[in-house]
């Protein structure tokens, strides 16, 4: 196969979590697979479309667990789905082909996985071949019901206009003609920078004013216009020293500036421009208030970086962002600019923990926002970013010893061009209009402009925990397994030791988390703190699910010493509602960690007898319905979840980490 994708392959580091949720009580192992055969997958499709696939997967001497499906454009891994797999049968699924910029015509290796509860895996790749949408014409399909037809503009490339008499805001979606005989169609939607197929936000095209201007979308660049004000405050030609002037929209006393581009004075009334001189797009994040500003050219393109170091570096990794950490590798809301402050002298700061994780950091530079060059160890003449951040061979840049609460700026010199990089990080104090806000006397660090976090404070059990620089404390969801509300306030009930709190301002409830002395993660066999992760429940409501994969990372109360409980309310799945935290009207399927992630977990699980009327054992834990099988033995009824009532999740016998690194316990569950 003649695979032409040009995207460069991750170097991702941190541990691979096989089977994390697929461990037998038995632990009986096998180097032997089940029996896998792909029936059928749709073999050339478009990218922004989903390939459909069947696969007959069976085993004839242990359960089966998961049909995992990736695909790859070239060596990097774009999307994957995991099928839970009880029986012996027919799976059918499908798997997105993602749709990114400047991403040619080419051929996609899906990979498939099965695996038995025995832990054996069994292997099998097809191809795909796929292309870019590209049709004579596109439709807008606006919210107030009124269709637009773009046409192709000249008889190459992937750009679409329309010159009409349109009014001043529409917003719509882009969508394709059909692709296929059952007559599906790619939507693309806005992700807040560029198109995105899939994306349940349409387009916000806005010109200024209602009247006659042109409506434009690029299919291969991923760009639409015109996008007015609302998001693009302008694309301009600034001066490095320059006072700013957003027009009115920046209000200093609730706004956080980019620190690589913007100095701040003290009193935070006047900003002036950081970079060096040229043209710059600046947009406003009203949600989280904050100007990002990306480098063009005069004609408003991205700028790239050339051989000899000009131009603009990106990063791109996982538990970074600006203003706050966000998607990992994402080419689109997780490529951040360098700021270039001198000739060929990039730097790019983060704060932690708001904008780069204590521990979990992991980016490194690109010569574009997207894949293709990137910088590997063997571009840098020098690296200087010990001790709070160690490179690995391909570049990354992982974080080793960072705390909470300080900046740290990496400088990138490209002066002796691409492949004589230099590096180097220092401390810097990076200005922050931010409130006064504590818990118990300790300051808390502005996460976002919402969420504010106290990264360790020392706890009494049945103590008051006091609020500071907060209103109303008391009129906040409580979390029923940390706080009590008294008539002296709120009565901490875990067990004594080392917390952190973050609080939530916007939607109004505080998560605690057993922390060490230091504000790091604790862990079981330090700190006897359990980490729950899951499908099914959410924190602080459903609408938050604690998911796998790192997920949400909140540990268990421990109310006695080894008593560990959760407290919830049952609701539906997208349920708002503060307090409803487990899921009636979805499959329950959660674990047990003794550490933030992947690592140490639980070995043998032990249900109370009232916990079987709702509770199986299948690897996870797992909720039991009508009709859903509760063992080998056959099909029988049980107890679904009741909406509206409350269930309290108890876990006791815990027992020491054995060689295997995993701890025995005991779960009970009721209703109260």
């Amino acid at each position: 196969m003649n695979r032409i994708f040009k995207i460069a392959a991750l170097a991702l580091a941190g541990g691979l979590a096989i089977a994390s949720c697929q461990k037998t009580p038995e632990y009986i192992t096998t180097d032997v697979g089940p029996e896998m055969t792909v029936n059928s997958w749709t073999e050339s499709t478009y990218m922004g479309a989903d390939i459909k696939f069947s696969v007959d997967v069976k085993d004839s001497d242990f359960a089966l667990s998961t049909l995992k499906a990736k695909l790859m454009y070239d060596e990097t891994e774009v999307s994957n789905i995991t099928i839970r797999t009880k029986e012996n049968g027919t799976y059918e699924g499908a798997i997105p082909a993602p749709l990114f910029k400047d991403i040619p015509n080419g051929i996609a290796s899906l990979i498939f996985t099965s695996q038995n509860v025995g832990l054996g895996l069994s292997y099998d790749t097809v191809y795909v071949a796929l292309k870019r949408p590209d049709f004579e014409t596109l439709t807008l399909k606006s919210e107030d019901g009124e269709d637009y037809t773009l046409a192709k503009v000249g008889e190459v490339g992937y750009k679409y206009e329309l010159t009409d008499v349109f009014p001043e805001k529409i917003k719509a979606f882009v969508v394709t003609p059909a692709i296929n005989d059952e007559g599906d169609v790619i939507s693309l939607g806005w992700d807040g920078s560029a198109l995105a197929a899939g994306y349940p936000v349409p387009v916000p095209f806005t010109a200024g004013m209602a009247g006659k201007y042109t409506i434009s979308v690029d299919l291969m660049a991923l760009t639409a216009s015109p996008l007015g004000s609302g998001s693009v405050i302008s694309v301009s030609e600034y001066k490095q020293g320059q006072v700013m002037d957003f027009g009115g929209m920046v209000d200093f006393n609730n706004w956080t500036l980019d620190y690589d581009y913007f100095v701040v004075n003290e009193d935070f009334t006047e900003a002036t421009f950081r970079a060096v001189d040229g043209y710059y797009q600046l947009s406003y994040d009203v949600e989280n208030m904050w100007v990002k500003v990306e480098p063009v050219d005069a004609q408003g393109e991205l700028l790239s970086l050339s051989a000899d170091g000009s131009g603009a570096p990106w990063a791109i990794g996982a538990n970074i962002g600006k203003p706050k950490i966000g998607p990992g590798w994402n080419t689109t809301d997780g490529a951040y600019p360098l700021a270039q402050v001198a000739d060929k002298v990039y730097q790019i700061t983060f704060t932690a923990p708001g904008q780069m994780a204590v521990s979990g950091a992991d980016f490194k530079f690109f010569h574009q926002k997207g894949w293709g060059g990137e910088f590997k160890k063997e571009n840098y003449a020098e690296i200087n970013l010990a001790p709070a951040f160690d490179m690995t061979d391909s570049g990354n840049i992982q974080g080793k010893a960072l705390e909470g609460g300080k900046s740290y700026k990496i400088t990138l010199d490209l002066t002796g061009g691409v492949n004589a990089a230099k590096v180097s990080y220092e401390e810097v104090v990076v200005p922050v209009n931010m409130l006064d806000i504590q818990v118990n006397g300790v300051g808390a660090l502005k996460m976002s402009n919402t969420v504010y976090k106290v990264m360790a404070v020392e706890v009494e059990q049945n103590s008051i925990i006091s609020f500071s620089g907060i209103d109303n404390p008391l009129d906040w969801y409580v979390d029923p397994d940390h706080f009590t509300i008294t008539a002296e306030g709120l009565k901490f009930k875990a067990v004594s030791g080392y917390y952190s709190f973050e609080l939530d301002l916007a939607n109004q409830f505080v998560t605690v988390r057993r922390v060490k002395a230091d504000g790091k993660a604790a862990t079981y066999a330090d700190e006897g703190a359990i980490t729950f992760m899951g499908w099914g429940v959410g924190h602080p409501c459903n609408a938050n699910p604690l998911a796998w994969d790192s997920g949400q990372l909140i540990t268990l109360a421990e109310v006695e010493d080894g008593v560990y409980q959760f407290t919830g309310v049952a609701g539906e799945g997208t349920s708002t509602t503060m307090g409803e935290r487990w899921q009636y009207d979805s499959e329950l399927s959660f674990k047990f960690f003794g550490q933030a992630g992947w690592g140490a977990e639980w070995g043998t699980v032990t249900l109370t007898e009232e916990a079987q009327k709702w509770l199986g054992i299948y690897g996870n834990v797992e909720l039991l319905g009508k009709d859903r099988k509760a063992d080998d033995s056959g099909w029988e009824t049980r107890y679904p979840l009741e909406l509206g009532a409350t269930y309290v999740m108890t876990v006791t016998d815990c027992t020491p980490l054995d060689g295997d690194n995993k701890f025995n316990c005991t779960i009970d569950f009721r209703k109260l």
